[in-house]
């Protein structure tokens, strides 16, 4: 006879994160976090009516309970597999078939943030075939958070393989929740403002290299940068124009977003798996501007997509947004938390 549902026991493994979180991280810039843990915080803690919930963190030396989770140290990572009804194993691949080894009957998710490089080279045709038929083996479900990752990870799957109709993959998409902290009252948007809110690796020499032409042809524009990777010193070595802001707080970095003319992301480096930052952008009623790839193409309209190594096209979209052609945009329902927690609910049931 099944549990009950609150006495079900929901897992999830994060061996990723060079951090450890809690209920309080997200929003909270002195945790350092990253949009999927943030992610992984707000399901958790949304699914602890329906289950008793376990966060096992490779880097929490000691266990910790709080927003009805119990975020534990690495070294309960079996114990609690042993136990679980379900495992939801943040990013790490390879954890899965050790995992089914210590729990015969849960379902395993797989639960993917990252975009696959499509062009680094072959892995080998027998070696696809033995990846698709361990994990078939398994039976592990991928939850892919848009359809455009969904996508690359079916191709990168299925990529080199003999047999492709063979062990096809189970693959959902979930998409990550968005909660926004509207800032009251709100701001006036300047339409000399833009602001960069991703990490540095995902392609900032590029978005610095689009607004240098940008500010050439409009000197009044300024660029603020919202990264845990710059801090306020590093403003004495700044571009002109650009301004490090630094780590913000959440209520803080979403004030920044409700007052720029957009969410200026033009690289065409690091296609974004969910766009996180996008959806954010939208809830408050600013626009993006990103080159037309990865969950581009599924959060943002045409007028917020184009080529980002064509920075004429760069400067003429911000002209153009500048003299009142900016695009209307809203919160998309799809991305309520609600709504999610009842997709992760079916998923689990």
């Amino acid at each position: 006879m099944p549990l009950p549902k609150p006495h079900r026991r929901l897992l999830f493994v994060d061996s990723q994160s060079e951090v450890a979180y809690d209920e309080t991280s997200p929003g909270n810039p002195a945790h350092a976090i990253g949009g999927s843990e943030a992610t992984l915080v707000r399901v958790a803690i949304g699914l602890a009516a329906d289950f008793t919930i376990d966060v096992v963190q490779h880097a929490r030396a000691t266990p910790h309970a709080g927003g009805g989770v119990n975020w534990q140290p690495w070294d309960q990572l079996d114990r609690l597999a042993a136990q679980a009804d379900a495992i939801v194993i943040q990013r790490h691949d390879a954890l899965a078939p050790r995992l089914r080894r210590r729990n015969a009957r849960a379902r395993i998710v797989l639960w993917l943030h990252d975009w696959v490089d499509l062009d680094s080279g072959p892995r080998g045709a027998l070696r696809a075939e033995m990846r698709a038929l361990i994990y078939r083996m398994v039976g592990v479900t991928r939850v892919c958070v848009s359809p455009a990752h969904a996508a690359n990870i079916a191709e990168a799957l299925q990529r080199d393989r003999l047999f492709p109709a063979l062990f096809r993959p189970d693959i959902r998409v979930i998409y990550n929740p968005v909660v926004v902290l509207r800032p009251a009252p709100a701001p006036p948007v300047d339409r000399d403002r833009l602001l960069f809110a991703s990490a540095p690796w995902k392609g900032i020499e590029q978005v610095l290299a689009a607004f240098a032409a940008v500010r050439a042809a409009i000197p009044s524009m300024q660029l603020f940068i919202a990264s845990p990777a710059y801090d306020v010193a590093d403003n004495a070595a700044a571009p002109e124009g650009v301004t490090f802001l630094g780590p913000l707080p959440q209520d803080r970095l979403h004030a920044e977003l409700a007052g720029a003319l957009c969410l200026f992301g033009p690289q065409a480096k690091v296609p974004e798996t969910f766009g996180l930052v996008f959806a954010e952008a939208h809830a408050l009623g600013t626009p993006a501007l990103a080159h037309d790839f990865g969950a581009a193409v599924d959060l943002l309209s045409p007028e917020e997509r184009l080529d980002a190594r064509d920075l004429p096209a760069v400067v003429a979209r911000i002209k153009a947004w500048r003299d009142g052609a900016r695009p209307q945009v809203a919160a998309n329902p799809a991305f309520a938390l609600d709504t999610i927690l009842t997709q992760w609910r079916a998923l689990l049931a």
